[in-house]
């Protein structure tokens, strides 16, 4: 028979080992939920606008991880597509990504609701860096008073942004055709056909929200039905405004879109406003599909009526 006191030595090493065991069992948990949280969290930053101008200043950085939290955050900075048309909403929300349960929101108009509230500040701010190079451009120009001096006396910085733009020659003026924006419709029209709107696996694997094509295996997602003899893989990213700015320089320097880039100098020149179903009818290179593709750009463009972020305040 063990004595009492021995009994309760024993007692007292299992109750130590069951607090461990239990604290190492809760540590294990925490650390795992930790890992998962850390694997699915977006960040997101507050852009604030100065209204009237086109400034804008960051603020902070934050992370989310369900779609539920990015809705709460556009309502919580008061931004919605309405306020943006009516030059109302100062601050624009900029998503990494979108949340891994996006395809969870029902009903489909609310899922795609937030589709366009996700991307509109995006291409909206990758809008104002191109109109921000383009004035810099224009103002250096002016100030030569329209002449276009050997590529040899340009300052550092012009001669960057025309290696940026893959412009060769020393005439400016060609290489603002190359130097401006994307309009709205068209850019939100794409997006939703090159990714589902928003449900593609290339966009939840890899921010690929305009399916553009790469050749290096290392930046990019093997296609499941790509035929045997192609060679290509649908780019990825590291976040959504990555992803648009890659689609801006491909609609702006590609010899395939040569004459869209064209026919939006000649509207800008005439004055009139850049608009997505016109330049819409340029983009027969973009898929295999040709003029279908077009005309399902251009039926996007108009069902929706994502002409209204062309004739806005904001159409840049």
């Amino acid at each position: 028979m063990l004595s009492v006191s021995t009994l309760n030595r024993n007692l007292a090493i299992f109750l130590v080992s069951l607090a461990l065991i239990n604290i190492a069992v809760g540590f294990y948990k925490s650390f795992n939920k930790s890992k998962q949280s850390n694997t699915a969290q977006i960040n997101y930053e507050i852009k604030t606008m100065s209204l009237g101008k086109n400034e804008f200043s960051g603020v902070g950085v934050d992370y989310i991880s369900k779609a539920n939290e990015m809705l709460e955050i556009f309502q919580k900075y008061n931004f919605s597509v309405d306020k943006f048309l009516k030059d109302e909403s100062a601050n624009l929300i900029i998503f990494s990504s979108l949340p891994e349960d996006f395809m969870e929101i029902q009903p489909v108009n609310k899922r795609k609701k937030l589709f366009i509230q996700t991307l509109l500040p995006i291409i909206y701010t990758e809008n104002l860096k191109i109109l921000e190079d383009r004035k810099k451009i224009l103002d250096w120009w002016n100030e030569s008073q329209g002449e276009n001096f050997s590529r040899d006396f340009w300052p550092a910085w012009l001669f960057e942004l025309s290696e940026k733009y893959d412009a060769e020659d020393s005439n400016l003026g060609n290489l603002l055709i190359k130097v401006d924006v994307i309009p709205i419709s068209m850019a939100l029209a794409q997006a939703a056909i090159e990714s589902g709107w928003g449900t593609s696996r290339y966009l939840r694997e890899g921010n690929a929200i305009y399916g553009q094509y790469t050749f290096e295996k290392n930046k990019g997602i093997l296609p499941s039905e790509r035929d045997s003899s192609k060679k290509f893989f649908i780019r990825k990213f590291e976040n959504l405004s990555e992803s648009t700015k890659s689609y801006f320089k491909n609609i702006n320097t590609h010899l395939a879109y040569e004459s869209l880039r064209e026919e939006r100098k000649k509207l800008r020149m005439n004055g009139e406003i850049l608009s997505g179903l016109k330049l819409s009818n340029y983009l027969t290179s973009y898929s295999e599909r040709k003029q279908d593709y077009v005309n399902d750009v251009r039926k996007i463009i108009e069902s929706n009526n994502f002409m209204k972020f062309d004739n806005s305040n904001f159409a840049n």
